[in-house]
Parts: C-alpha cells; structure tokens; sequence
C-alpha cells in the first residue's frame, strides 16, 4: 500500500484540521482573505473559532458538525463548508444555514443594527450552476434588480467550484494564477482521494511559492504533518469509508428518482397524448357548428357518435 504524503483536504475531517483550529490560526486568516480578495485595510487580522472540537469519528465514519466557523475582528461571522457529494439542493440548504447562523446572531433584548455580517463560503467539487456559469468563483447578494444597489451589506455567499478550478488551471493557468485564491485551491485540488492520485505538478507549484510565502509553506508543513499522523490517518480513512458509502446511497437513490420519473413521464405523454387528441376533436366540433354545420353532418364528418356531438355542443353553448 502506497502511503501518500499528503491526504485529500477536500474530506471534511481534513479541511477541519487543517483550517478549523486555533492552533493554526495564521493559515486560516490568510485562507479566509483569499478566498474573500481582501487586502490592505480591509483584511481580517484576527478570527475566533466559534466550533473548534472535532467529534470523535465513530468505526461507521460518522462525526458531529465538520464546517469552519470564524467570527473576525470586524465582527463579520463567516461559515465555511466543504462538501464532495452533490446532494441536489445546496442553495437551499446553505441559504437554511445562513437564516439560521444570523437569526442566531441576536440575543434577546438587543437591536437588529447589532446583527453582523454574515458569509456564507461554500466549497464544492461539482458545479452549483452549471447552465448558468462556468467561472470557479461566484458571489451572491440581494440586489435590486434595476439599479443593482445593496439591500443589506450583512449577506454574502461565496460558492467555490473545485472541479471548474481543475479545467481553469489546465487550460488557463496563467490567468487562474492572477486569482489570490488560486494556492488554495490547488492545495485542494491536489489529491483526488477516489483515485489516490497526487497532482504532482500542482504540488511543485506549491512548493516553489511557499519559498516566498509564509503562510503557504506553513499550511504544507502542517498538511503533510497531519497526514503522517497515524491516529488522524485513521479517522480520515474511516470518514472517507463513510462519505463514499453515501455517495453510493445517493446515487442509488437518485437513480431510482429517475427511472420512476421516466416510467411516470411515458404514462403521462400516454395520457396527454389522448387528451391533447380529445381537446383537439373538441376544437374540430366547435369550429365546424360555427360554420353552420348541424350535428349530424360533423358527426358524419368525424365518425363521432351524433350524440357525442350534440353534448359537445350543449356544453360549448352553456359556457
């Protein structure tokens, strides 16, 4: 079995390790002000980890809330998830967590000005919007719609697509590299856990920047040491176990989603075709007495039953 030196930050129980503690706070602020373009006066200079425990991952795999969760010194609450399974309604399941994580926010007794900004940092490898963009960073807030002014500065989501990164950073990696987000997310792309492949290539890259940069040769070092570490090794394997079994389980799921879909929608062009003809022969009825045709001759015409005609009739003519 090959040990690889570094393992997939893109297993939530990785990426909480790595980005989720206080211990390696540096790291997450220099993560959080590239993947939000901040800098000079506008930079964080300080996070609180509002969920640093790591839930004991069980034998099954399972473990307790995996998100990174900052409040900065501007007071801003940030929330970042990490998620590698499509689970089909991710805008409404992190517009759920922003409702939640800002009504949260307010104690009681106190004003609704005092409500922080709240940012919602989603990392996904699959595309949220696929017929919409194919850009790999996309931010959202409510605007109105003519003149494109703020409703309110205090919601932001930020949807980071890893799979389009990967396509960028083969065909454009010149312009991808002017991006500030760009070390970190080739950091996350660099290991593919279903492959146990390594992007060697975009480990040199890495490698040749944490010569100049601090925080990214700090983050590599803290990588590889957690990678190393039997204990954390055998927590992310059995995560791992975990997520790909639900992977399969979705997929399944999805699967049968679809064939029922396909068995409904046959049955239903069965039964629209038959009343599509119906409406149409209703039309044909209508057209024809408006013509001055009697019943009996568009009965004759149509091989319907005279009386059917006669009803067909009736029923335009009490409307």
């Amino acid at each position: 079995m090959i040990l690889l030196k570094y393992l997939d930050l893109k297993v939530d129980f990785m990426f909480k390790q790595l980005f989720g503690q206080p211990s390696r706070k540096a790291i997450t602020i220099a993560f959080l002000n590239a993947l939000l373009h901040r800098k000079e006066d506008d930079r964080i200079v300080d996070v609180y980890f509002e969920n640093t425990e790591i839930t004991q991952v069980t034998e099954d795999g399972k473990a307790g809330r995996l998100d990174v969760l900052v409040r900065t010194n501007r007071g801003e609450r940030i929330n970042v998830e990490i998620q590698v399974v499509n689970q089909y309604d991710m805008p409404e399941r992190l517009l759920y967590y922003w409702a939640r994580l800002f009504s949260a926010s307010l104690s009681k007794g106190e004003k609704y000005s005092s409500l922080p900004s709240t940012i919602m940092i989603a990392i996904l490898n699959y595309p949220l919007f696929p017929h919409e963009t194919d850009r790999f960073h996309t931010v959202f807030h409510i605007r109105e719609d003519e003149e494109q002014f703020l409703w309110s500065p205090h919601l932001e989501f930020h949807v980071l697509d890893l799979s389009q990164f990967m396509v960028k950073w083969k065909k454009y990696r010149r312009e991808v590299k002017r991006a500030p987000e760009w070390p970190w997310l080739t950091m996350l792309s660099a290991v593919d856990n279903r492959t146990k492949g390594v992007d060697e290539e975009m480990l040199r890259e890495l490698e040749e920047l944490a010569r100049s940069e601090q925080e990214i040769l700090e983050a590599l070092e803290e990588w590889e040491s957690l990678s190393v570490d039997p204990e954390n090794r055998y927590a992310y394997e059995m995560r791992l176990k975990w997520l790909l079994d639900q992977l399969t389980n979705i997929r399944s799921e999805r699967e049968a989603i679809e064939e029922g879909w396909k068995k409904g929608l046959e049955q239903g062009k069965q039964e629209g075709l038959r009343e599509g003809m119906k409406e149409g022969m209703k039309n044909l009825v209508r057209t024809m007495a408006k013509k001055g045709m009697n019943a009996k001759d568009i009965a004759h015409l149509t091989d319907l039953p005279e009386e059917e005609v006669r009803d067909l009739l009736n029923e335009e003519g009490a409307r």
